[in-house]
C-alpha cells in the first residue's frame, strides 16, 4: 500500500522532462509536419515516438499509426544520438514490414503498402514467420530501451530542450 502511495505522489510531483514531452505532443497536434520546429525538438519528438509506439504495441504498430509519418526524423534523430542499436532494429523492421520500399511518409500510403505487400505474401506460413520476426525485433527493441532513454535525455540537455522546463526549487 505503502509503494502505491508513493509511486502516485510521483506523478504528481513536477516533472520537466514530462512537461517538455506535453509540450511538443501539444504542438504536434496543431503542427504535424513539425515545419516550424527546431532540427532538435523534431529529432527529439520523433524518437520519443518511436521508442513509445514500440513499448504500447511493436513495429507494427508504429508504421500502421501516424507516429510512422516521423519515420525519417526518426532516423535522423537515432543516428545524431548514436543510437546505432536502435537505429539497426529499425532498419531490419523496415525490411520485413516493407521488403524493398521505403516507408511512406503519409499514413494512408503506408496502410496501402503494408497490405499490398501481406497480400503478396505466397502463404500464411511466411506472413506468421514474418510476424515472429517483428516480435523478436520488438523484443530487442527492449532490450535496448534503457540506454536509449538515457541517450534520449542526454540529447534533450545537451540541445537545451528541458531548460525551459526546469523550476527552481
Amino acid at each position: 500500500m505503502e509503494e502505491s502511495r508513493e509511486f502516485y505522489k510521483k506523478l504528481k510531483e513536477y516533472d520537466p522532462v514530462r512537461e517538455l514531452w506535453v509540450s511538443l505532443v501539444k504542438r504536434s497536434s496543431h503542427d504535424p509536419s513539425l515545419r516550424d520546429w527546431s532540427r532538435s525538438e523534431a529529432r527529439y519528438f520523433a524518437v520519443g515516438l518511436l521508442e513509445g509506439q514500440i513499448f504500447n504495441g511493436g513495429f507494427d504498430q508504429y508504421f500502421s499509426n501516424s507516429s510512422g509519418d516521423y519515420y525519417e526524423e526518426a532516423v535522423c534523430g537515432l543516428e545524431e544520438i548514436g543510437a546505432t542499436d536502435a537505429l539497426a532494429l529499425l532498419h531490419d523492421a523496415v525490411r520485413l514490414i516493407f521488403g524493398e520500399h521505403q516507408p511512406p511518409k503519409a499514413q494512408s500510403e503506408r496502410w496501402d503498402l503494408m497490405k499490398r505487400l501481406q497480400h503478396t505474401s505466397i502463404n500464411r506460413n511466411l506472413e506468421a514467420i514474418r510476424s515472429r520476426a517483428l516480435d523478436e525485433l520488438d523484443r530487442a527493441f527492449y532490450e535496448i530501451s534503457t540506454p536509449l532513454s538515457d541517450s534520449l535525455l542526454n540529447y534533450a540537455k545537451a540541445q537545451g530542450l528541458i531548460a525551459p522546463f526546469e523550476q527552481e526549487s
